[in-house]
């Protein structure tokens, strides 16, 4: 019985796109063995015997068994069947249910497949429960040397707390250890998915030993060994894919997406992501020609799910590489480490093509031993390890560590803006968000802002936070920070049996917690010193949380990070949105905020306060006087007449060359134009500061930097302003007035540097540097007219993402309509152009109307708008209403007319855009 003879066709060798396409492989063969030589099928029942928390896991059965059916199975001719009582069973009488599903079911089965979580079962008059009973009974058939297996499972994932019965997980803890002690050796499993990893492996290896050829034929032996390399391959792969896979997925119900990272040879990270790039390192080669490598990043860079990409590429190019996980691996047991990896994988007698060290920290204790073991015991095995750098310490030495070896030393770098939409779109695609552009426009913004990296992890949390809760304009972050934590406390993983944390209450205690931080001004902790101070006021305040689950939360999500012997915040924003918390419910700290100007230092926590119910009057008050006070000390500091605006006098008179070129360029038909999104993306991308995520401290500043001071100040109160929806209107209107005065004196500052930015390139003024960028001339004179003409555009580009916000508008049109002051008025007309909120061209148009053709303010204008024109990311409408306005601003100059008409502003041809030029 079941030794009917295989039979198989020489397998003929076929590269499709550089890989063994097995499937085609198999499935020629076994239409020629067919035809060669009679196929009897043999025929496996299997009995699922589980209690009634485990369903899905029953169901993924009949899923493993099909996959082993179309694979494996077709190979050497067999299927298995699922055996389950409430399949199988018919109805019947008998002295007890499962004495019917005993007599009916358990004595028709080659094999038995048990499985448990946190239920044991009902009790029978025979067992503990029905479960048991029937793994009793196979157990018995097995001692009495019958021909079945026995593979039992225990799901070791965490469960909601309040599902548990914590007699019935007894029991399923002592059932465990009866199958131990009776000769057993069970598998433990976390989730479903690699519950049905593990059983398909299993299943494999099992039918693979069973049913090898036993036969003399060696043609026969030799098809038999290539069919099963080839589903080996296939096993393989699909399970490398799996893990890959896992290593992508962060949240349930998320789309899977894979975005090539950034590797480059360099760490001197610029400021210009572009030059960054320029030392890409391929993927590719790596692949192809692994070298003993350190790849370093901070956490959450991607670096787990490059090595299990790596090691996925490399075998479908028939290269064996292991990973080892440094976290988890014994420098003393390197060698057992790497071979239970390969019998997890079913791999045996492979030659070791290259190792991968993942989650390898040089200041974890042993980590140095590690890996000097391994590379001792793998002396001629190509190594890669995957640092974990803290990423305040980047610059950090490469190869400190005395190794027996040379590493070749990488970097994983944030994502450009390009790679940032492909995450997008693909997520935007499974889940639909929103407009692509929108959506990307909002991650990116919400990166910014929170100064944290451009990273998948971080990408991926906040499309998930959009998925309920998108809002194009970037108001209030308060709310989306709440989102994000919901988002990590509500599907973050929990240790086994412990209550998920209320998020009220943990924002609470944190709030008290960051507090004293502010007030202490250090900003590390022990892990016991959390636990002892949020223990403390938990008790003071009556309220009941477990705060070592809080402190695992934030940990796990890289929300705190450890800093060799202690604890930080990874992201000072933690640290503001914690204590704006805690001074909406305390007035003492609120005051103390305000009263000793420490928002000055960090004006996010303004920002998050005034979010909370953006009804904040009382703050925009004392954060208008404030302002006016230290603006009122750079004016007396500066010296320069209050009326002064070199701007009045200067007129838009353009040279006979760029009178020529501008009636080159609208002569151009632009009709069927259009700018490629990755050539807009890099232009948007050409001020991302890399660098400004790695510094996360908490910087304090002196009073009589008074232009520093009022820097800060002006990004305080715009933000405050940007969060006060509901607060009095006049008010607002104050507070407005306030930041634009404050701009003004930012302008004449810039007015005053200009001759030393000219000469020397850089030039500062109590407190604040100033650094002339690039193309602004070869000569003095040509910098000081280009710094002049850019004037403005610096000033409304240093605070306009503080400021702006798509609720904004008419606050902004009303200032605008009641501004007397021409440089001011310049600088809130260029702030809706570069953000475009609601109805902004209509108050663009009466702008133009207002001023002279010849005016500077015209020029700027028309500059702007063409910016706009060549490089903004806008849907259709706002195209028509750049293009529109640009039109109507040649027009107004050529023509002269106070409001040129449609006739002459459709005679304007705009210029080709840039790209395709």
């Amino acid at each position: 019985n079941k030794k009917q003879t295989k039979s198989f066709s020489l397998v003929r060798s076929r590269k499709r796109k550089g890989f063994l396409s097995s499937a085609l492989i198999i499935a020629e063969t076994l239409a020629e063995s067919k035809k060669k030589y009679p196929m009897t099928i043999n025929l496996y029942k299997c009995f699922i015997a589980s209690p009634g928390d485990t369903q899905n896991e029953r169901d993924i059965c009949d899923t493993v068994f099909a996959k082993l059916n179309k694979t494996i199975g077709n190979q050497l001719n067999f299927r298995i069947e699922s055996k389950k009582w409430e399949n199988d069973a018919r109805p019947s009488f008998g002295q007890d249910g499962q004495a019917i599903i005993n007599e009916q079911l358990l004595n028709e089965y080659d094999l038995f497949v048990g499985i448990m979580w946190n239920k044991f079962g009902t009790a029978t008059p025979r067992a503990g429960s029905g479960t048991e009973e029937e793994f009793l009974h196979a157990y018995k058939r097995h001692i009495n040397q019958e021909d079945v297996e026995i593979l039992f499972y225990f799901n070791q994932e965490n469960a909601e707390i309040d599902s548990l019965d914590l007699e019935q997980v007894q029991k399923v803890r002592d059932f465990k250890r009866k199958v131990s002690d009776l000769g057993g050796l069970y598998n433990q499993f976390r989730g479903t998915n690699e519950f049905e990893e593990n059983l398909y492996n299993h299943l494999y290896s099992y039918f693979v030993s069973k049913l090898s050829p036993k036969h003399d034929n060696i043609e026969l032996k030799i098809e038999s060994e290539k069919l099963k390399q080839l589903a080996l391959k296939e096993s393989v792969t699909q399970l490398l894919k799996n893990r890959f896979n896992e290593a992508l997925c962060m949240f349930s119900g998320q789309p899977i997406i894979w975005v090539p990272p950034i590797l480059s040879d360099t760490n001197d990270i610029s400021h210009n992501s572009d030059e960054n790039f320029k030392s890409k390192i391929d993927l590719e080669d790596i692949i192809k020609t692994p070298k003993s490598t350190v790849i370093k990043s901070p956490p959450q860079f991607g670096l787990t799910c490059l090595s299990h990409y790596f090691i996925k590429e490399a075998w479908e190019r028939d290269c064996t590489w292991v990973y080892l996980d440094a976290q988890k691996t014994k420098r003393n047991s390197i060698t057992n480490c790497i071979k239970k990896e390969l019998l997890s994988l079913n791999i045996q007698n492979n030659k070791i093509d290259c190792i991968i060290l993942d989650s390898w920290i040089n200041t974890d204790h042993g980590a140095n031993k590690l890996l000097k073991n391994l590379c001792k015991e793998f002396k001629d095995t190509p190594i890669i390890v995957m640092q974990t750098i803290d990423d305040s310490k980047f610059k950090t030495e490469n190869n400190q560590e005395k190794i027996d070896r040379d590493f070749n030393v990488l970097h994983l770098l944030a994502l450009p803006r390009t790679e940032i939409r492909n995450v997008v779109s693909a997520y935007n695609n499974k889940i639909h968000i929103g407009d692509e552009n929108a959506v990307l426009n909002k991650v990116i913004s919400d990166l910014n802002v929170l100064n944290i990296h451009r990273t998948p992890s971080n990408c991926l949390t906040l499309l998930k936070v959009s998925e309920k809760h998108f809002d194009e304009s970037p108001v209030n972050r308060t709310k989306m920070l709440e989102m994000v934590l919901f988002v990590l406390f509500d599907l973050g993983e929990l240790p086994t049996y412990k209550i998920k944390p209320d998020l009220k209450d943990c924002e609470y205690v944190l709030g008290r917690f960051c507090e004293k931080l502010i007030k202490n001004n250090f900003y590390q902790f022990t892990r016991e010193h959390f636990l002892s101070e949020i223990n403390f006021f938990c008790k003071e305040k009556l309220i009941d949380l477990e705060v070592s689950v809080v402190f695992d939360i934030l940990y796990a999500n890289s929300i705190i990070m450890k800093t060799e012997t202690e604890f930080s915040f990874r992201a000072s924003y933690w640290i503001y949105y914690f204590g704006a918390k805690r001074m909406h419910s305390n007035k003492e700290f609120c005051d103390y905020i305000f009263n000793e100007k420490k928002y000055v230092s960090f004006p996010e926590i303004i920002e998050f306060y005034t979010g909370i119910d953006r009804n904040r009057t009382d703050a925009l008050v004392f954060l208008t006087n404030d302002i006016e006070t230290t603006c009122k000390i750079v004016e007396d500091k500066l010296g320069l007449p209050k009326e002064l605006n070199p701007f009045k006098l200067a007129e838009w008179k353009p040279s006979e060359d760029s009178i020529n070129k501008m009636q080159a360029e609208i002569s151009e038909d632009v009709q069927n134009s259009k700018l490629p999104e990755s050539i807009k993306d890099q232009h948007a991308d050409r001020d991302y500061n890399q660098l400004k995520p790695y510094n996360q401290s908490i910087q304090t500043i002196f009073e009589e930097y008074s232009l520093v001071v009022l820097m800060q100040k002006i990004k305080a109160c715009s933000r405050a302003l940007r969060n006060s929806d509901y607060a009095d209107p006049d008010t607002k209107r104050k507070m407005l007035k306030a930041i634009t005065r404050s701009w003004e004196q930012i302008s004449k500052v810039l007015f005053a540097l200009t001759p030393a930015l000219a000469t020397r390139g850089s030039a500062a003024f109590a407190g604040q540097g100033f650094y002339l960028g690039d193309n602004f001339g070869d000569t003095v004179e040509e910098r000081i007219n280009r710094i002049f003409q850019a004037n403005p555009t610096n000033v409304v580009g240093f605070f306009k993402d503080d400021l702006i916000s798509s609720k904004i508008g008419p606050l902004l049109f009303d200032s605008i309509s009641s501004e007397d002051n021409e440089l001011i008025k310049h600088h809130l007309i260029l702030l809706l152009i570069f953000t475009r909120p609601r109805n902004w061209k209509n108050e663009v148009e009466k702008y133009i109307i207002s001023i002279s053709k010849n005016s500077f303010y015209l020029f700027d204008t028309v500059n702007a708008l063409r910016a706009k024109y060549h490089y903004a990311i806008t849907d259709e409408t706002e195209s028509k209403n750049i293009s529109y306005l640009l039109k109507m601003g040649y027009a107004k100059h050529e023509y002269g007319d106070k409001k040129p008409g449609l006739n002459k502003i459709s005679k304007i041809k705009l210029p080709k855009r840039e790209a395709e030029e």
